[in-house]
C-alpha cells in the first residue's frame, strides 16, 4: 500500500514531519508512513519500547487498537502533542519552543476519549481473521469466495527493516516531487501493460485507498484487497459511484478467491513490505486464469547507486530484490516474466557521498525529469526500482 498523498490529513501530517525531523530523530508511525518517510518504524515492530525512546510518535485516532496498549498509555505521559488534525495526533519527546502543547484541543481530546473507550484488556495487533466483505466476484465465477483459515502469525521485522523505497542515504527523507514522479511512472506502466483494462477482471493486491479508477475505467471488474481498514474505507467512498470496483480486507498470502478468478493482477509497492513475498506471489498466481498477467514492482537491491555504495564500503539500505531474484520467484510461482522496466535513477544516488550536496536538485523539476528518463533508459538492472510483468503458464 502506497502512502495516500491525495488524502489531506495524511499529506499534511507527513509534511509537518518532513519539516521537523532531524537526521538522528527516531519516529514510529502507522505503516504507510514508511512510503513517505523511510526511517519510520511501524508499531508492530515495537519490542517493549517506551514512548520516551522516540523523538516523534504519530497516532492514527481510528487505529488505537493496533498500538501495543502499554506503549499507547505511556504516550501522553512521556511526550507532548504538537500537531493534530481530524485523523492524526503527532507527539514529540522534546518539542521545539515554537511548538505549542495541544493537549486541550478538540483533536487531542478525541484521542484521549478513544483511548478511554478501548476494551479493558490489552490489545495487540491481531492476525487477519480471514473475513471477506464487499467483494464482487468476476463474471463467470462459479464458486463462492473461499475464506481460508489464517496462517500462523509470521515474526515481525526487526527494527531498522528496509523501507519500500530507500530514496536517500539511510536516515534521509524522500522528496514530494520524486515520489510524485514515481507514482506517475507506475501509472504509465500500468497503462502500458494493461491498457485501459477493457473487458478484464483485475485484482489489485495491496490496493490502499485505491487509485486505479482513472486508468482501468474500462475493466469488467476491479477488486482491491488490503489489510488496512481505514484505507479500504476511503477506497469504497472514492469508488461509490463506480460499480465495477469493489474492495475487501484480505491478506496477500491468503486470498479468499477461487482458483483462476482473475485475468490480471497488480502488486504495486507491496512486495518489499511483506514477510513472505514468495507466498504472496504464489497466491497471486493461484487466482490468475491460465495466461493471466501479474504486474509487480519492487526495490532494486542491485541498482547502480547501491552497487557503487557497496564497492566503496559505504552504508547500504538492506532489503529489496535483484532482477534475477524477482524473476526466479515469479517462475517458482508458475509465472513466466515477459516484460521488465526500470523506474527512476536519481542523480544524487549515482555518486556516493554526493546526496547531500546534490540534495537541493533532487526536487528540481529538471532533475526529477532526468531521473525519470534515466530510469526508463537504463532499465531494471540499473534503476532504483523494478517493474515486471509475468504471465501464468
Amino acid at each position: 500500500m502506497a502512502f495516500p498523498q491525495d488524502d489531506k490529513a495524511w499529506a499534511d501530517t507527513a509534511e509537518f514531519l518532513r519539516a521537523r525531523l532531524a537526521p538522528a530523530d527516531r519516529l514510529v508511525a502507522p505503516d504507510p508512513f514508511r512510503f513517505a518517510i523511510p526511517r519510520a518504524l511501524r508499531f508492530g515492530q515495537l519490542r517493549g519500547d517506551a514512548p520516551a525512546r522516540f523523538d516523534w510518535i504519530v497516532v492514527h485516532k481510528g487505529e488505537l487498537d493496533r498500538i501495543p496498549r502499554p506503549f499507547l498509555l505511556g504516550v501522553p505521559a512521556e511526550t507532548v502533542a504538537v500537531f493534530a488534525n481530524e485523523v492524526f495526533v503527532v507527539f514529540a519527546r522534546e518539542p521545539a519552543p515554537d511548538l505549542a502543547d495541544l493537549a486541550e484541543t478538540d483533536h487531542v481530546k478525541a484521542f484521549r476519549a478513544g483511548v478511554e473507550a478501548l476494551p479493558a484488556e490489552e490489545i495487540t495487533p491481531a492476525a487477519f481473521p480471514g473475513a471477506v466483505t464487499s467483494v464482487r466476484l468476476p463474471s463467470g465465477s462459479v464458486a463462492a469466495p473461499v475464506v481460508r483459515a489464517p496462517r500462523p502469525a509470521r515474526p515481525a521485522r526487526e527494527a531498522g527493516a528496509p523501507p519500500p523505497r530507500p530514496w536517500l542515504t539511510p536516515g534521509g527523507l524522500p522528496g514530494v516531487a520524486r515520489e510524485r514522479a514515481f507514482q506517475e511512472e507506475l501509472d504509465r506502466l500500468v497503462t502500458d501493460y494493461l491498457g485501459d483494462g477493457a473487458g478484464l477482471s483485475i485484482l489489485d493486491i495491496g490496493c490502499g485507498a485505491g487509485r486505479l479508477a482513472p486508468l482501468l475505467g474500462a475493466a469488467a471488474a476491479v477488486t482491491g484487497v488490503d489489510l488496512a481498514a481505514d484505507a479500504l474505507a476511503r477506497a469504497r467512498a472514492r469508488h461509490a459511484s463506480l460499480p465495477a470496483f469493489s474492495f475487501a480486507r484480505m491478506d496477500a498470502t491468503a486470498l479468499g478467491f477461487p482458483d483462476a478468478s482473475f485475468d490480471a493482477a497488480l502488486m504495486l509497492d507491496l512486495l518489499d513490505t511483506l514477510e513472505d513475498p514468495a507466498a504472496a506471489l504464489a497466491e497471486a498466481a493461484r487466482v490468475l486464469a491460465r495466461g493471466g498477467r501479474l504486474m509487480v514492482t519492487a526495490t532494486n537491491k542491485d541498482s547502480l547507486p547501491l552497487r557503487a555504495l557497496r564497492r566503496l564500503a559505504l552504508p547500504v539500505p538492506p532489503g529489496g530484490v535483484s532482477v534475477q531474484e524477482l524473476a526466479g520467484m515469479l517462475r517458482a510461482a508458475g509465472l513466466a516474466p515477459v516484460r521488465m522496466d526500470g523506474i527512476l535513477l536519481s542523480l544524487g544516488w549515482a555518486v556516493p557521498g554526493a546526496t547531500g550536496p546534490l540534495g537541493p536538485l533532487e526536487e528540481d523539476p529538471e532533475f526529477v525529469e532526468a531521473a525519470r528518463l534515466l530510469g526508463r533508459r537504463c532499465g531494471p538492472d540499473q534503476a532504483l526500482a523494478i517493474c515486471m510483468m509475468a504471465r501464468k503458464m
